[in-house]
């Protein structure tokens, strides 16, 4: 084989190889996604001006009969227009009520215990708290999250029948190792639920590593249930804004629309 020929085939496998890898945008290494669920008053009056203050933008999955929501809907129409997402957390917050050997939610009314529900109340309600955020942003993209994390009403896996509904959906798993056949509408996320700053920080050195995407879910943040502290969460932005090089920080929906791009362009 000529030199010629040979550098050829090198050029051609190193050129397959690149446009094999997955890209993020800026050249950034990983990507890492603040999540906020139930509507809070804690996610207005603590995790937002923390957010505005380092630049970063969250996403707030919005139950839509919260109080906050009754409450305060001017100041949730005011974040959505300063580019902090809305996202759908549904309109009651149905549950499975019982997973025997798993819970048993006593908190969980019977009527919005989620293996009660059909189908078609399951859609009506969802397409319900859109129109809700819709009045609130204005915007007909949506994200959405699994309350309680479950996807399934009986035993029967509803991710599928959402799909028409929304961009993409947040389940409950461990960090990536790759993107390579993860499902955007169980995207994995990780709680952080009492959590110290340095556990934060360890879970976003994983998506580092691999090259992959760390997803947060929080509840509450400076007290409250499912709490993180506030220093916990000003401990992970320090973090964030000393890596900002290196980690792409934006809302859930702008990743995984961009997740679906590559995966799109990849063919996985």
């Amino acid at each position: 084989m000529s030199i010629f020929f040979a550098l050829l085939l090198v050029c051609l496998v190193f050129g397959t190889q690149a446009q094999q890898s997955f890209n993020w945008p800026k050249g950034k290494k990983a990507a890492v996604v603040l999540t906020y669920d139930d509507a809070i008053d804690c996610h207005l009056d603590i995790v937002v001006p923390a957010l505005d203050e380092y630049g970063y933008k969250g996403t707030f999955f919005l139950t839509g009969s919260a109080q906050s929501v009754a409450n305060r809907s001017e100041a949730w129409r005011a974040i959505a227009a300063n580019d902090h997402e809305l996202a759908n957390h549904t309109l009651f917050h149905p549950c499975r009520k019982v997973i025997p050997g798993e819970r048993n939610f006593d908190w969980i009314r019977p009527e919005y215990d989620l293996d009660g529900y059909s189908f078609p109340q399951l859609i009506n309600e969802l397409n319900t708290a859109n129109s809700l955020l819709h009045a609130l942003d204005g915007k007909s993209e949506r994200t959405f999250a699994y309350t309680c994390v479950d996807h399934t009403i009986q035993g029967v896996d509803f991710s599928d029948s959402i799909q028409h509904i929304f961009v993409a959906a947040r389940g409950l798993s461990p960090v990536p190792e790759s993107l390579r056949g993860v499902d955007p509408y169980l995207m994995p996320s990780t709680s952080a639920a009492e959590l110290t700053g340095e556990q934060l920080i360890a879970e976003v050195k994983k998506a580092q590593a691999n090259g992959t995407v760390i997803t947060f879910l929080f509840h509450s943040v400076g007290g409250g249930y499912l709490n993180t502290s506030a220093e916990a969460h000003r401990e992970l932005l320090d973090y964030l804004k000393q890596n900002q090089d290196k980690l792409w920080i934006d809302t859930f929906l702008n990743v995984t629309q961009h997740v679906q791009r590559e995966q799109a362009r990849l063919g996985w």
